[in-house]
């Protein structure tokens, strides 16, 4: 009969930290030092180790044993993953050493789910979950308010980033909330277009097309029509606009105030928490457009996402899964709570109180 059991090796040089349970809220995280190990029996030379992935805890509702059973099916051997069931037929050939691996593994899930118990037990735990909660909140109200409204997305490629007083804007495109197509411009910036990751815009592909002050009118005032303008981090587009009519001398009648980010929503609602260690706060990362995309709506991000159209035309497609999750939630808002009335037989205090 063989003594072969399934060890939970810790060898975390220092204890859990916050900032590790709140990547692990939105991530998932691979903590260095925490492994599976095979053991043939006490003493003796491992049979095969993988390291243990801790899922992200929002998506099993931070319950310590279901995120236990999603670890054991995703064990990691260098790159590749392998679930419970091979990492035991990988471990000996020998059947005797496998049945008495397969019988140890609900003690280590167990043992795993305790150490998991550790992140979800975590004072910043309701932080998310109420950062999650005002984001459907807010997304209820918004799907409410928009009806009927004129909303236009769109989405600016240039030459640099907002921040670069030299960028500009090589093009320009946008769609209306059900991803019609409003306009879709490349723009010639006069001058050869430097290699940027940013965009796959080349010089060639600019040629013959019009500068920006020729397709001005077109692109400002479709969006001062809009009754809400909608982008992927909103603060860049505008400062794009912004600054390309104040070195152009173009007309800019914009205001920012009607304008609404769809990155902010995402941040609140899917966006992995951080800590802050200079600064010493908590703060959640804006997630790219693609992961959100692909986290919200399910499934791949579709076209390219270095071109504007497609991500103004992803951006009204993730915006509006992001309402309908919104809608669907029964989040409703908090009621302040009433001020109790003080009784006192004192006349004069009475009378203060109906000031």
């Amino acid at each position: 009969m063989s003594n072969a059991q399934l060890i939970l090796l810790d060898k975390r040089k220092q204890p859990l930290k916050e900032y590790l349970v709140a990547v692990a809220a939105s991530d998932g995280l691979n903590i260095k030092g925490v492994e599976i190990m095979a053991s043939p029996a006490k003493g003796q030379k491992s049979l095969l180790n993988a390291n243990i992935f801790i899922p992200p805890l929002e998506d099993f509702d931070y319950n310590p044993k279901k995120l236990a059973e999603e670890s054991l099916s995703k064990l990691t051997i260098d790159e590749e993953i392998i679930d419970i069931n091979e990492f035991i037929q990988r471990c000996s050939e020998e059947e005797e050493v496998r049945k008495a691996l397969t019988k140890s593994v609900a003690r280590f899930s167990k043992k795993l789910a305790e150490l998991i118990k550790e992140f979800c037990d975590s004072d910043v735990i309701p932080l998310i979950q109420e950062s999650r909660n005002d984001a459907l909140f807010k997304l209820k109200n918004h799907a409410k308010d928009l009806k009927g409204k004129n909303v236009v997305c769109i989405d600016i490629e240039a030459t640099n980033i907002s921040t670069d007083p030299e960028a500009d804007i090589i093009q320009v495109s946008a769609c209306d909330i059900n991803g019609k197509e409003l306009f879709n411009q490349l723009i010639n910036p006069g001058y050869d277009i430097p290699e940027n990751e940013k965009h796959n815009i080349t010089t060639e592909m600019v040629q013959g097309q019009p500068s920006l002050g020729q397709a001005w009118d077109l692109i400002h005032d479709t969006l001062l029509q809009a009754d809400v303008v909608l982008a992927y981090s909103t603060e860049s587009d505008f400062m794009y606009l912004e600054k390309s009519a104040e070195k152009k001398m173009l007309k800019f009648e914009l205001d920012y105030n009607t304008w609404l980010d769809a990155a902010e929503l995402s941040k609140d609602l899917i966006g992995a928490m951080r800590w802050h260690s200079e600064n010493m706060y908590w703060f959640f990362k804006t997630p790219k457009l693609t992961v959100a995309y692909e986290e919200v709506l399910g499934k791949p991000f579709p076209g390219d996402a270095h071109d504007a159209l497609a991500d103004a035309i992803a951006t009204v497609d993730l915006f509006k899964a992001m309402l309908e999750k919104g809608t669907q939630s029964k989040i409703e808002e908090k009621k302040p709570k009433k001020k109790q009335e003080q009784i006192t037989n004192n006349p004069f205090a009475a009378l203060g109180q109906l000031k």
